[in-house]
C-alpha cells in the first residue's frame, strides 16, 4: 500500500488558513445579537433565519461529545497503562497511542486558543450564560471529528486482523461524527461557517495524525 505524505495535510491546512482569514473579513455585517458583527453573514444570515436555538439538539450533541472524550479518554487510558504497568518507556508506547498524545495536545491547544481569541461570537446566548461564548470554530464539531476520524485510524491499526470489529467500529465512529455535525447545526448554537470551519480544522488535523502514523509505519 502506497504511503501517505503530508501533501494532502499541508493543502488542508493551507485552506482552513485561508477560510480563516475569508470569513475574518469578508462579507462582515452586525448581524449577530449584542451588535457583533459576524463574517460571510449571507449564507449565516440564511441559516439564522431557517434555525433557531433547539435546546433537545444542543443536548443531544452534548453527549456526542461526550461519547468522542471517552474515546478519547481510552486511547488515553492504553498509553498510560504500557508506560507504567508494562514499564515502556515512551519511545516503545504503540506508535498509534503515541502519536495521538500529540494530536490531542494540538487540539487542547486549539480549543483554548479559539476560546482567548474569538474571531466569531456565537448566534445566541444561552439561557444559563451571561455572555456571548466563542463560535469560531464549532468546538464541538473539531473535537468529535478530530477524535473520532483518528480513531478510525487507529482501530485499523490496532485491529488489523479483525476486519468485522474495523467495520463495527468504523460505522459506530461516523454515527457519532455525523450526528455531531448535523445536530450542531439543527442546534443554532453556532454560526454555519462556523461548523465548516470545524470540519476543515479537523479534516487537517486527521489527515496529519493518518500520514504521520503511515510515515513511523
Amino acid at each position: 500500500m502506497k504511503k501517505r505524505g503530508y501533501g494532502k495535510t499541508i493543502l488542508l491546512f493551507i485552506i482552513s488558513i485561508i477560510y480563516t482569514v475569508l470569513v475574518t473579513f469578508v462579507d462582515k455585517q452586525t448581524i449577530g445579537p449584542e451588535g457583533t458583527s459576524v463574517g460571510f453573514s449571507a449564507i449565516n444570515k440564511v441559516f439564522l433565519d431557517l434555525i433557531s436555538y433547539n435546546p433537545m439538539w444542543d443536548k443531544i450533541t452534548d453527549l456526542m461529545l461526550m461519547i468522542a472524550i471517552l474515546t478519547a479518554v481510552y486511547f488515553a487510558a492504553t498509553g498510560f497503562l504500557q508506560l507504567v504497568k508494562e514499564k515502556r518507556t515512551l519511545a516503545e508506547i504503540d506508535k498509534d497511542i503515541l502519536i495521538m498524545g500529540f494530536l490531542y495536545v494540538i487540539l487542547v491547544i486549539m480549543y483554548v486558543l479559539f476560546d482567548k481569541v474569538p474571531f466569531n461570537y456565537r448566534p445566541v446566548l444561552l439561557p444559563d450564560e451571561v455572555e456571548l461564548e466563542a463560535s469560531f470554530p464549532s468546538t464541538h464539531v473539531l473535537m468529535i471529528c478530530t477524535i473520532m476520524g483518528s480513531a478510525i485510524a487507529a482501530w485499523r491499526e490496532r485491529f488489523y486482523d479483525d476486519e468485522n470489529l474495523v467495520t463495527v467500529l468504523k460505522v459506530f465512529a461516523c454515527a457519532v461524527m455525523f450526528i455531531g455535525v448535523v445536530g450542531r447545526v439543527l442546534a443554532g448554537v453556532h454560526w454555519f461557517s462556523d461548523i465548516c470551519a470545524g470540519l476543515l480544522f479537523s479534516a487537517t488535523l486527521i489527515s496529519a495524525y493518518e500520514a504521520t502514523l503511515d510515515k513511523m509505519g
